[in-house]
């Protein structure tokens, strides 16, 4: 299973419907697209984004998703890694990696669930 096969099944697993894209403005192999609804306290709470999950690396999950890309998304708070244009849809690239917590799981919690609530909560909390 590769690792975007992985994230997708886990996501699924988490209650998104998500969906392999494999494009070039896409690093690596593709990423995995879902509708994310943000719930965290943010300017943004309550909307939902099309947003992406993108790899640097293909050791998931021992190293998480590098890449975030958020489709539509204007005026964010953190500077971009780059913004393409895909399937119709306007891409920013956000480049944060978790390594700052995630080198430190266990194996048993390097997995989707740990990524949305502890990854996904502060990203979308700081844009």
């Amino acid at each position: 299973m590769t690792p975007l096969e992985k994230v997708s099944e886990e996501l699924r697993a988490l209650g998104f419907a998500p969906k392999i894209v494999k494009a070039d403005q896409f690093r690596g192999d593709g990423a995995v697209v879902i509708e994310y609804p943000v719930t965290v306290d943010s300017r943004h709470k309550g909307r939902t984004f099309t947003m992406a999950i993108g790899f640097q690396e293909d050791a998931y999950p021992e190293y998480p998703p590098h890449f975030i890309y958020v489709a539509e998304f204007a005026d964010p708070q953190i500077p971009t890694h780059s913004s393409f244009c895909c399937d119709d849809a306007n891409w920013c690239a956000f480049s944060v990696p978790p390594s700052d917590f995630w080198d430190r799981l266990p194996s048993a919690d390097k997995n989707m669930k740990t990524y949305v609530h502890r990854h996904l909560t502060r990203f979308w909390s700081q844009v």
